[in-house]
């Protein structure tokens, strides 16, 4: 089916619906508008969790809002969410009505609060509910998808959550292999499907492009926490394979937020895009990856 291109015209509030080249966009009956939660990492803690060293682990977090002078809610909690269990999220500072407001968390705190001990690959995702009247919405809703609605994350500045990570040190050169396709949202590469990955430096990746003739897509990797960023970069044109339509060169840019990441322990590497034209936007997919064993 042929794409479909939606262009967002982003107002101060605004919740985005996308979807895949072969849907059709849906737009939900009614829209609930919330001053959503600001989390922020305070400069001069940990990155990210050591797994030589979890219990030595500290860091603050500041808990704000995104409007500043907008509605604010009756309250905060800053929540944690280990390794994606919603369902299993802890408190870590209930009632939070001033902002911002710093909150301090250590390694000791996350062992006790989950009951286990902090082992590579673990990830703590930081986030609040937000409480209004007799209504919670939550940082990390059980059934999946973003707190605050979809789009929340994508405007600018935006911070809902944020996420620690008990890492393995990266080492490029060990990233270098093949790696199955174990999500690819906009399809171009094909669940179940390979390709390869190469370093170019030390802090640098590059994802070979499943179409013939088109640009790798290039991955910077923070060693300190082993987030991943994805600068703007055109990767190729589709040309008339697409019909009629002629939108030009595409791009792709990682989304904020904690979906761009590699993790040496398991060999994954995962990137939120943004598919641009010049014209506009088509959303925003994840690809993620596992390195095969060689």
């Amino acid at each position: 089916m042929k794409k479909i291109l939606y262009i967002l015209l982003l107002a101060s509030l605004v919740v985005i619906s996308a979807c895949r080249k072969s849907d059709n966009a849906t737009m939900p009956d009614g829209i609930v508008y919330l001053n959503q939660a600001q989390i922020t990492i305070v400069e001069g803690g940990d990155p990210a969790i050591l797994d030589t060293d979890p219990l030595g682990f500290a860091s603050t977090v500041s808990v704000g809002l995104y409007f500043e002078n907008s509605d604010k809610p009756d309250y905060l909690d800053l929540v944690v969410m280990k390794n994606g269990d919603a369902k299993n999220a802890k408190t870590l500072q209930a009632n939070i009505s001033t902002y911002p407001t710093e909150v301090a968390i250590n390694g000791q705190q996350l062992t006790d609060l989950f009951g286990e001990e902090i082992v590579s690959g673990d990830q703590f995702d930081i986030g609040a509910n937000y409480i209004t009247g007799n209504k919670t919405y939550a940082a990390f809703p059980e059934g999946g998808g973003e707190g605050y609605g979809s789009g929340a994350s994508s405007q600018p500045g935006a911070s809902p959550a944020v996420r620690f990570s008990a890492i393995c040190g990266f080492v490029a050169a060990e990233a270098v292999g093949t790696y199955e396709v174990v999500t690819d949202g906009w399809n171009d590469f094909g669940v179940g499907g390979t390709t390869e990955v190469t370093a170019i430096s030390d802090t640098e990746l590059a994802i070979e492009y499943s179409i013939p003739g088109f640009n790798p897509i290039v991955l910077e990797v923070n060693p300190g926490d082993n987030s991943v960023t994805v600068a703007l970069q055109p990767i190729g044109d589709y040309g008339a394979g697409w019909g009629a339509n002629q939108y030009g060169v595409f791009s792709v840019q990682s989304m904020p937020g904690n979906n761009n990441f590699i993790n040496p322990c398991n060999g994954t590497i995962q990137v939120d895009l943004r598919y641009t034209v010049a014209a506009g936007s088509f959303g925003n997919y994840v690809l993620a990856l596992k390195k095969v064993a060689q």
